[in-house]
């Protein structure tokens, strides 16, 4: 039997039965797989569990008790998802997030997203949304042309995502977003992480000797340790959460050391506005307007953002509304 159709076959057994199947019940349905010698048949089983736990489906036994006979099962309240008791127009947004990422094509899990959005697709509530929400997918994703990239960095979102579950050390030609200065980084990769339509890489750069974020863009070439290949190459840092990393706004990525800016926002501040500064931004009255203050560690791109919105202006430090005024200055000349 193929290994695909027996993993299916033994999670199927398992989550039909209504009690811990026995080691020797799961021989008897797998005799061709698990009926060897007993330490090889047991040494299989063991790597079919842990391919199994790679793709989310934990099979965990039980030592049962006098009412109970021992035995492994999968545990349903952990295998399937509650029902999210959604109303149709948040199942319909749900839809179509998950139908661009498809459409993008750079998805690393895209496997397990068409088989959820399927079972999205079977609900009474989104099936009609489900129609519309994909036909704007697609619209969406042909409004933009088909970069060159976007089959490599396909494949390396594959091969990261891998590397972060097996904590493989991975390593990057990697260009730099100021001076497009080409290095090369040995990475642990902690996680992965889209924003924006693009994908970032967060991880330890041993170069740097420090967290970093990577923009797989610009990535030039990539290629994770193949030695060893169930061994971890690294322990991650227990005060690690990705979430942190994956809400930073791009002034807050480290190009710099810290500096503490102040940006005026002058009445009327739309909400928009101020919720586009991010939820680490201190916000106070200013007359009619509002302050803003913040710390940045990328100050190019709180220039870039300032000058994109409606009645901004740097206040502090000195030096940033020196470069805004130069960027200024310089879209002047290219206006006539």
């Amino acid at each position: 039997m193929q290994k695909a159709q027996r993993l299916l076959d033994l999670a199927a057994l398992l989550l039909r039965a209504a009690e811990p199947v026995s080691w020797r019940d799961i021989q008897e349905q797998f005799p061709e797989d698990y009926g060897g010698s007993e330490e090889a048949s047991i040494r299989k089983f063991e790597r079919d569990k842990a391919e199994l736990l790679e793709l989310g489906i934990p099979v965990r036994y039980l030592s049962g008790d006098e009412d109970l006979a021992a035995g492994y099962l999968i545990d349903k309240d952990d295998f399937y998802l509650p029902d999210l008791k959604l109303p149709p127009e948040d199942l319909a947004l749900l839809y179509l997030a998950g139908s661009a990422a498809l459409a993008g094509g750079e998805f690393p899990y895209a496997r397990d997203l068409a088989h959820a959005m399927s079972k999205l697709s079977f609900s009474a509530r989104a099936a009609g949304a489900s129609e519309v929400a994909a036909a704007a997918a697609r619209r969406l994703a042909g409004q933009e042309e088909e970069e060159p990239t976007r089959g490599a960095v396909a494949r390396w979102l594959e091969q990261l995502s891998q590397a972060v579950a097996a904590r493989k050390l991975v390593t990057l030609t990697y260009a730099g977003a100021e001076r497009r200065e080409v290095t090369t980084r040995d990475v642990e990769p902690y996680g992965l992480y889209q924003k924006g339509g693009a994908w970032f890489l967060v991880g330890w750069c041993r170069l740097r000797k420090a967290l970093r974020t990577f923009h797989l863009a610009r990535v030039r070439s990539l290629t994770v340790n193949p030695a060893a290949p169930r061994t971890p190459d690294f322990t991650a840092r227990k005060d690690f959460r990705l979430a942190e990393h994956a809400t930073r706004e791009p002034w807050e990525y480290r190009n710099h050391p810290p500096l503490a800016c102040k940006v005026r926002l002058e009445a009327p501040v739309a909400p928009e506005a101020l919720a586009s500064f991010g939820p680490r931004a201190r916000l106070r009255e200013d007359g009619p307007g509002q302050l803003v203050e913040l710390e940045v560690t990328n100050s190019r791109a709180l220039v870039r953002h300032v000058l994109s919105l409606d009645r901004a202006e740097i206040v502090a430090p000195r030096e940033l509304r020196a470069e805004a005024r130069q960027v200024l200055q310089a879209l002047a000349r290219r206006a006539g």
